[in-house]
């Protein structure tokens, strides 16, 4: 994506403008995905918890046929959200060219992460990529009833994902909460704070995160999926 000065110019009588700020991209799961992500987890699977911030016992490292199933899924929807960004970081001026540029998705970590009981992940950042993502594959049985209790508090949180950005000013949003549904899939920027809140219900959270890139190639060369 090109960093260069960026010369709004308004097309219209009336328009309404948000040039500042991350942009998120939010897709549906469908159920044959879920269960197909379900069925891969595995205990077997490497532990990468020692790499992550989490205050969780397990996090599994992805093997290479689950990032293909993930980028079969999401590879489409990820070069259209990137489109999306081009074209608005651009104000209008800017799209993807297939007839210059090949596009691919390059995963440099996924896992797997069960949140039980009493478990949180702190206020932090991804690295080493530039997008990140995360998806929800299962609850506990009876959440709902702690929800119902603690949407009654003025600060609602369990068991949800919180992300920060910015400070606060007129106009603007600097927290954005959300309520981990399963299906519910989620893709932000990967420097974007964000932390996960701890639940009390007895039984497993469960939801995987990806780091990767969206890259751009010439047409002469070919991009490394």
């Amino acid at each position: 994506m090109s960093h260069g000065k960026k010369i709004y110019t308004p097309k219209k009588d009336e328009e309404y403008i948000a040039p500042f700020g991350p942009v998120m991209g939010y897709k549906k799961m469908t159920p044959a995905f879920v269960r197909k992500m379900n069925e891969a987890m595995s205990p077997d699977l490497a532990d990468w918890s020692d790499k992550l911030v989490g205050k969780v016992k397990q996090e599994l490292k992805f093997n290479e046929e689950i990032e293909k199933l993930w980028n079969e899924e999401f590879g489409h929807f990820i070069g259209r959200l990137h489109n999306y960004v081009e074209y608005r970081h651009s104000f209008g001026t800017k799209a993807l060219d297939s007839s210059k540029f090949d596009y691919g998705v390059q995963i440099a970590s996924g896992w797997f992460v069960r949140q039980f009981e009493n478990e949180y992940n702190p206020l932090h950042i991804h690295t080493g990529s530039r997008m990140s993502c995360v998806g929800y594959l299962k609850l506990p049985k009876g959440i709902d009833k702690e929800w119902e209790e603690d949407y009654k508090d003025h600060h609602p949180a369990n068991g949800h994902i919180q992300f920060a950005h910015g400070t606060p000013s007129g106009y603007s949003q600097t927290n954005f909460m959300v309520k981990p549904r399963v299906g519910d899939f989620y893709v932000f920027p990967a420097e974007l704070f964000h932390c996960v809140y701890p639940f009390k219900t007895k039984g497993e959270r469960r939801s995987f995160s990806v780091n990767f890139s969206f890259v751009e190639v010439p047409k002469e060369k070919t991009v490394d999926k």
